[in-house]
């Protein structure tokens, strides 16, 4: 009896393998079919990726002692530990900052708590009668001029001075944007058509102004209107951005400077606008520049406070076993910050956004260690980073792609994931489908590979009602793939939607659909695996 029961499961469980290897080898044969290559099976790697496991991580993360995570505090630090040690527990390659997990992300955030001109007594406005370079001016609260000194272009050169007899020691100096040229067109520097350093070097200026003593610069900007618009994003203090220097000391080396219009210079200029006119005029008939002096009355309010924010981006990395392609890179990113606790009464738990899309990269990089450990890949080297800053727009990404830990040029695609805890009101107690946006944005192979690794082994919806280009949500550009993106680099983002509970407190742990979870992390698994095996990278040939 018990010999015949033994008989029995050997034949079911042998039935069962060769069941497992016919589907394999459907599979694979499917693959070879549709795509002219063949990929090792990814399931058995796939299903390791469980929702009781997720639910281990996310509970951590989304905890009362990770304090909502927000980027600079400790439960940001605490967090990024946590993460770090199942990189290591994982067996991840760490080779960030220092070879550790850490990418260390500096940001700053400068605002203008006052910022004004006052010229006798009319006052003038920031972005409409001049503009500043905060990063090109030391911090200034209240600078009074009694006198200004026109002169010409604000050069000093060997072929060519508009200093000559001018002292400006304890005066303001204005000047114009470029460089002087002859009537003929020929520019006095260069004696030729074409113009000299002079013409963009406006900073140079500045720091010759300030040799000679003076204490303010005016930059006369003939395409004032113009400049404003195109310069929007640089005269942006709004925010906070990546930091890869001192921009104190940058700022306290430079004189204070802004770039007026030419209705404000004749305004500062008053009686003596004409005559200045007259010097500029007599330049183009190669006569020598002249200074003009002018009294006045002027009052500069550039009142900047600037704050500093440290964060980190954990990268955990399994190197391709390909010879040649283990040196082309595929990312797994997701947003580990939230949004912290604004004071002992309240944590912001950030469960869904962005725990569980944490939860499903650190179950991905497990996957993918395994397949590495029993010598089935990837071929190409998979870069698995949880990046902070997110929500405070973008920053731990914008950080990454402005200093790269590994070549731009060699990245094959970003996988992202933001938010797949949980379900929406357009898919009501329903855990099986996910929002695809970007697939199709920059590469149609990644497109089709998210197609085809869906339609093969997770058969969710895939739903892209928020990848229309006039959605008014804007969620494309609302995520860290998007960083990779602008870049050129083919990026593509998975999204439950969202609920009543987004950026709220009330987003916590027992809320999570983990199967849905888990399910969506296999697709992000299954898509990854495809472009990091495949014999070719991806194609690039949608509009960047």
């Amino acid at each position: 009896m018990k010999l015949r029961f033994l008989l029995s499961g050997l034949l079911v469980a042998s039935m069962l393998q060769a069941q497992s290897s016919a589907d394999s080898n459907a599979i694979a044969q499917m693959t070879k079919m549709k795509r002219n290559y063949e990929l090792p099976d990814p399931r058995p790697f796939a299903e390791t990726i469980r929702a009781e496991d997720a639910k281990i991580l996310l509970e951590m993360l989304a905890s009362k002692e990770m304090q909502g995570r927000e980027t600079g505090e400790e439960g940001q630090r605490k967090a990024a530990d946590y993460i770090a040690a199942q990189f290591k527990a994982a067996g991840l390659l760490a080779k960030a900052d220092r070879n550790t997990y850490f990418q260390d992300i500096r940001l700053r955030n400068t605002t203008w708590t006052d910022i004004g001109m006052k010229v006798e007594d009319q006052e003038f406005k920031n972005r409409t009668d001049f503009y500043v370079y905060h990063g090109n001016n030391p911090d200034n609260p209240l600078l009074r001029i009694k006198e200004v000194v026109f002169v010409g272009y604000g050069i000093e050169d060997s072929l060519y001075t508009d200093y000559e007899k001018a002292d400006v020691a304890g005066k303001a100096v204005i000047f114009y944007e470029g460089e002087p040229a002859l009537a003929n067109g020929k520019f006095i520097i260069t004696g030729e058509m074409r113009r000299s350093g002079w013409s963009m070097d406006w900073r140079r200026k500045v720091q010759i102004a300030k040799e000679k003593g003076a204490i303010m610069a005016f930059i006369i900007d003939p395409n004032f209107d113009d400049n404003l618009k195109s310069n929007k994003k640089s005269l942006s203090t709004y925010g906070w951005r990546p930091e890869s220097v001192d921009e104190d000391k940058i700022a306290e080396s430079y004189l204070n400077n802004i770039f007026i219009s030419t209705r404000l210079a004749k305004i500062i200029l008053k009686n003596k606008a004409d005559k200045a006119d007259a010097v500029i005029a007599e330049l183009r008939e190669g006569k020598k520049t002249k200074a003009v002096k002018v009294k006045t009355k002027i009052e500069i309010r550039l009142d900047k406070e600037s704050k500093r924010l440290e964060g980190s981006n954990v990268v955990g990395v399994i190197e391709g076993s390909d010879p040649v392609l283990k040196n082309e890179y595929v990312l797994v990113t997701a947003h580990y910050d939230h949004l912290g606790s604004p004071d002992s009464t309240v944590i912001y738990y950030g469960a869904d956004d962005n725990a569980s899309g944490t939860s499903g990269v650190i179950e991905i990089a497990r996957a993918f260690a395994e397949a590495k450990a029993k010598g089935v890949g990837p071929k190409r080297s998979v870069i698995c980073m949880l990046v902070s800053g997110e929500e405070k727009g973008l920053l731990g990404s914008k950080f990454y792609v402005e200093f790269p830990l590994f070549s731009l040029k060699q990245t094959v695609a970003d996988i992202n994931i933001d938010m797949i805890g949980r379900t929406d009101d357009r898919h009501p107690n329903n855990g099986n489908y996910v929002y695809v946006i970007g697939s199709d944005r920059l590469s149609t192979d990644l497109h089709e590979i998210n197609e085809y690794s869906n339609r093969t082994y997770t058969k969710m919806e895939l739903d892209y009602k928020y990848n229309a280009k006039d959605e008014p949500n804007r969620y494309y550009e609302r995520s860290d793939h998007y960083s990779f993106a602008e870049r050129g680099i083919p990026a593509i983002f998975y999204f439950n939607g969202s609920h009543a509970d987004y950026h709220r407190p009330t987003d916590t742990p027992d809320k999570i659909n983990y199967d849905a979870l888990a399910k969506r992390a296999q697709l992000a698994f299954y898509t990854a695996w495809d472009i990091a095996n495949r014999p070719n990278r991806l194609k690039v040939d949608g509009k960047k």
